[in-house]
């Protein structure tokens, strides 16, 4: 069973990240998220606070979510191309609930 930190949403004002196995919750609280039902959210004010805190993710390991649309994974692409983060970061894609795929960035 694969135990994650997960980013779901990654929008202008918010981030959403899901455990799956981890029960230290410890980082994110650190990071400023607070609980809300079985997920940790922050939100923020502008552009600058938001890559700050991308950036705290990735460091740590936190996996961001492949999907349609502009899904989490979609918009780190989009950052590191415009050039506003310079850090590896791992997507996760699924084929189904016991097959993924995890790749670095």
């Amino acid at each position: 069973m694969l135990n994650y930190m997960l980013v779901t949403i990654l929008e202008q004002n918010r981030i959403v990240v899901d455990l799956k196995g981890v029960n230290d919750e410890t980082i994110l609280l650190s990071f400023g998220f607070y609980k809300k039902g079985t997920t940790y959210t922050i939100n923020f004010d502008n552009e600058k606070e938001q890559i700050f805190l991308i950036e705290k993710l990735a460091r740590a390991g936190v996996l961001f979510s492949y999907g349609p649309g502009w899904a989490p994974s979609e918009v780190m692409g989009y950052l590191k191309d415009e050039g506003k983060i310079n850090v590896p970061y791992k997507v996760i894609m699924w084929r189904s609930p016991k097959d993924y795929e995890i790749i670095d960035n």
